[in-house]
This record gives structure tokens, C-alpha cells and sequence, in this order.
């Protein structure tokens, strides 16, 4: 009986799978209520979107023609279309939708919607046109169903991998600030007047209408209150979050605490004696709240005690 049920969630799958791809009148609140209906189903349904992506070598070379097809290598065909199942973390939920926006109006044509995510809840969004979303806890983003090249990101933090097109760019809005693909696995982050980009893999270009910058693998932007700041960042280290671990470089434990709270949800108080204290290391995210209070108790030399509604930090 389970195989008979499990082979039936993948037809399902399927059949949202190639519904959705279509992009032109898909059911993205019925997709949801599928998904939610049982536990199972987003996994099937990665499965099913890593199978189709894993195909795509084959269809590349059916498509040459013969002449072309003497010239242009086999390896060649599957560098350009390889799978890269690593991006695609199946987190708590996988959600397709099209993402919408343009940066001065949001949802003209009335096909608008925002999605947000809770402290300590994540998604994963397939877009129709390939390119998919991860969106961490406490995070918002505006989404429309007649654009999948444009999002609008309102708070909170998300990694974006993109379906690169030439001619019709995917463009993230952030407040006043653009960024535009180039290529690329980035991942964003924006909140009390900052935003943070890293870019991992390609390019992206940062445009906030007086500057426009070119991003490419390692380089980390952060812009606050009118400054820009350049830096660089191993790629291993970006977007951590989407695979269940936190890394640092010298920060502050306030914006560590931050990341706790977006990634599972309960507040933390922080001592004012550690207001200034730094922190440099990796934090996994892996197991139940009390292996990781005693995993933060020993990496950060503190003490960590549970309170009404999350924990407390203190020397």
C-alpha cells in the first residue's frame, strides 16, 4: 500500500511539475495545498525537478543538428547543462511559483502576491522559467505570476539560482537598489537598512540609480545609509544557511544571535558585556535547541540559558 501511495504522489508531482513549467495559467495556490497535504510531497517533487533537469543533456544533443553535432563535443553539451543537484536544497517546503516586479511598480497588472516565511522557516521556490529561490525565516518577498524575471526582496534573507537569459536579465529589487543577473548563484540579505549581497557563483550587477557595480564569484557587497562597501568571501562559505550551518568572519555576536533567530525562530537576548564581543567560526544548525545551545556555550565561551521565549546570552 505505501509503494502504491508514493507512486501516486509522483504522478502528482509530475503533473504539477509539467502544469507549472507550462507558466501560463498554473493553479500556485493548489500547488501549495498539495504540497502542505502531506509532508512527502516536497521531496517527490525535488525528485521530480532534478530528474527533468538531469535530462536536459539528452535534449541538447537531440536538438544539434548533425553537422553541428560533429563539432561540438559531448563533453562540451553536458558542461553547459549539467546537473547541480547541490544547489537545490530541499528545505522545509518547495513552492513554485512566478516571480514578479519591476523596479519603480510592483503588481501593476494585478497579479501581485507576497510570500513570507516565519522565524525559523525556510522554502524553496521553482520558478517557471529554472530559476529557484531558497527563502530563510523571517524573510518577505513579492512574487507575481505574469513575470518570472523579476522579484522585489522586502526583508530578510534569500539565495537566488538563476536561469540566466540575456535578453530578458532576472532583476532582484531591494528597496531603491537593483540587482541584476549576470549568470549566477548569489545569496541576498536585507534588514534594518543594510543590505548584504555574496555572490557564488557567475555575476550579478549592483545598480542603486548613481552606481552600478559588477559582482562576480567571492565578491561581497554590503549598503548601508549611503556607503558601499566591497569585500570577498570564499563561495564554500556563501549561503551556509541552505545547508544547515552559519560562518563567520569577525562579527559582532549580536548579528550571530540574529541568525539563530531567523534560522530557528526563538529570540535571544544578548548581556550588554557581550554588545562589542566578536566572533569568528562555524555554527551548525543540525540537531534539537538544546544540542545546539551547548554547541553556541562552547564555540562563543558563553553561557546560555533558556528563558520564556527563547534564550539568553550572557557571560
Amino acid at each position: 500500500m505505501q509503494g502504491l501511495a508514493e507512486n501516486t504522489m509522483r504522478e502528482e508531482a509530475i503533473a504539477w511539475h509539467l502544469k507549472l513549467n507550462d507558466g501560463s495559467d498554473a493553479d500556485w495556490d493548489g500547488f501549495a495545498s498539495w504540497l502542505e497535504r502531506d509532508p512527502r510531497h516536497n521531496d517527490i517533487y525535488e525528485a521530480v525537478c532534478d530528474a527533468d533537469l538531469a535530462l536536459e543533456p539528452a535534449v541538447a544533443i537531440a536538438r544539434v543538428e548533425p553537422a553541428e553535432a560533429e563539432t561540438e563535443s559531448l563533453a562540451e553539451v553536458f558542461e553547459v547543462h549539467r546537473p547541480r543537484r547541490w544547489m537545490w536544497p530541499a528545505v522545509a517546503a518547495s513552492v513554485a511559483f512566478a516571480a514578479l516586479g519591476s523596479w519603480a511598480v510592483i503588481g501593476s497588472l494585478g497579479s501581485a502576491y507576497t510570500v513570507q516565511t516565519a522565524p525559523g522557516e525556510t522554502r524553496t521556490f521553482a520558478l517557471s522559467d529554472g530559476t529557484r529561490i531558497v527563502l530563510n525565516g523571517a524573510t518577505e518577498i513579492v512574487l507575481d505570476k505574469s513575470d518570472p524575471r523579476v522579484a522585489q526582496l522586502k526583508t530578510g534573507e534569500a539565495q537566488f539560482t538563476v536561469h540566466h537569459d540575456a535578453a530578458r536579465p532576472f532583476t532582484l529589487t531591494v528597496g531603491d537598489q537593483r540587482i541584476v543577473d549576470v549568470g549566477t548563484l548569489f545569496n541576498v540579505r536585507s534588514g534594518k537598512g543594510a543590505l548584504r549581497v555574496e555572490v557564488a557563483e557567475g555575476a550579478v550587477r549592483f545598480e542603486d540609480g548613481m552606481t552600478w557595480l559588477r559582482l562576480n564569484a567571492g565578491d561581497t557587497l554590503e549598503a548601508a545609509g549611503g556607503r558601499i562597501v566591497e569585500g570577498a568571501k570564499p563561495v564554500g562559505e556563501i549561503g551556509g544557511w541552505t545547508r544547515g550551518r552559519l560562518v563567520y568572519r569577525d562579527v559582532s555576536l549580536v548579528d550571530v544571535a540574529a541568525d539563530i533567530t531567523r534560522a530557528r525562530g526563538m529570540s535571544i537576548e544578548i548581556g550588554p558585556e557581550l554588545a562589542d564581543r566578536r566572533f569568528s567560526g562555524v555554527i551548525q544548525l543540525d540537531g534539537g535547541d538544546a544540542a545546539l545551545q551547548k554547541r553556541m556555550e562552547t564555540l562563543l565561551d558563553v553561557k546560555v540559558t533558556a528563558t520564556a521565549d527563547g534564550w539568553s546570552i550572557s557571560r
